[in-house]
């Protein structure tokens, strides 16, 4: 069996030894994190090392893949269509993501969201507005399954479903840098659906996103620079999104939904968000955000066969949602 310290020599050596960890290494270096024979320390200075010169497509599938080992298969035999994960949390927007998703939802499309309720004195987290919404939350398999039955909408914790994350997690206030593990937190699938969408901070990461989940078996799936971070479109801008389509990674650009309207906000919160859903408020950059966002999953799930019907779609749905 390979020592933990033996894959913080291959990351760290001299310039003209070192490599990346290869997908198999990966997931044991972590395993062996999570069977108790690594210690904390060991696993953060590989992070930290991988963190350096950013990690490999490989390195992350090979962590997802140890970290999926340690979720209750009756998580992967709920019936969802999405995966939608939710772990950046909002600054300048509220989490429209939100209204995508229950619109979505509405319409047949059976929803799961998950995330991490992280403490951030300056994030607005998306947990903290589904209960305005009437997003239901559930802690365990049996109840995600009552929750869908009736409402096609669910958020799932991330201490739910995979409780070792939490703590690693949390590195990233002891050392102040994000960790690779930032990026696995967003691809786990807990629920293996068909389909996944991928929020990023930083441009460039969607390809990785793209790269580890067809390297880890997930067949449909989009990674785009969310608003925030988060996995919602920014209408005001191009969007560029790296994917998984029937296996294969593609790419395809989204031209701007909105032009020149402002990228800030002045309420933050789960009511607000529900006045607009309601009717009850009106926001032209709330609206573009639903819509383009709700337009990227139709168009990968193929309900809708390019961009603009996707978008002409979604428009209809978020107009009529009263209707229905």
């Amino acid at each position: 069996m390979t020592a933990f310290s033996d894959y913080i020599k291959l990351v760290g050596r001299g310039e003209k030894g070192r490599r990346p960890l290869t997908q198999d290494e990966a997931r044991d270096a972590l395993t062996l994190y999570l069977d108790g024979k690594a210690e904390l320390l060991q696993l953060a200075t590989l992070l930290m090392l991988q963190r350096v010169r950013c990690e490999t497509s490989e390195e992350a599938a090979g962590y997802i893949q140890a970290l999926r080992s340690r979720i209750d298969p009756a998580w992967q035999a709920l019936d969802v269509d999405v995966d939608w994960p939710c772990f950046a949390g909002k600054r300048r927007q509220p989490p429209w993501l939100l209204l995508a998703a229950k619109l979505l939802a509405q319409n047949g499309i059976r929803i799961m969201l998950s995330g991490h309720k992280a403490v951030d004195a300056v994030k607005y987290q998306v947990e903290s507005a589904c209960p305005s919404l009437g997003i239901r939350q559930a802690s365990t398999p049996d109840e995600a399954r009552q929750v869908l039955a009736t409402d096609n909408i669910c958020y799932i914790p991330l201490s739910s479903y995979c409780e070792p994350l939490v703590d690693l997690l949390a590195l990233r206030n002891q050392v102040g840098l994000r960790t690779p593990l930032n990026t696995v937190a967003r691809s786990l699938n807990p629920t293996a659906a068909q389909f996944g969408i991928h929020g990023i901070f930083h441009q460039g990461y969607e390809q990785l996103h793209a790269e580890a989940a067809q390297l880890v078996g997930d067949l449909n799936m989009v990674a785009f620079k969310g608003e925030g971070g988060e996995s919602e479109r920014s209408p005001r801008t191009a969007c560029r999104v790296a994917g998984v389509r029937n296996g294969e990674v593609y790419q395809e650009e989204w031209p701007t939904y909105l032009e020149g309207a402002s990228g800030k906000h002045g309420e933050i919160s789960g009511d607000y968000l529900n006045q607009v859903w309601q009717g009850e408020a009106v926001n032209h950059y709330g609206d573009h955000a639903v819509i383009s966002t709700a337009a990227i999953i139709l168009k990968m799930m193929g309900v809708c066969p390019d961009q603009d019907s996707a978008l002409e779609q979604a428009s209809t749905w978020w107009h009529q949602r009263h209707q229905v």
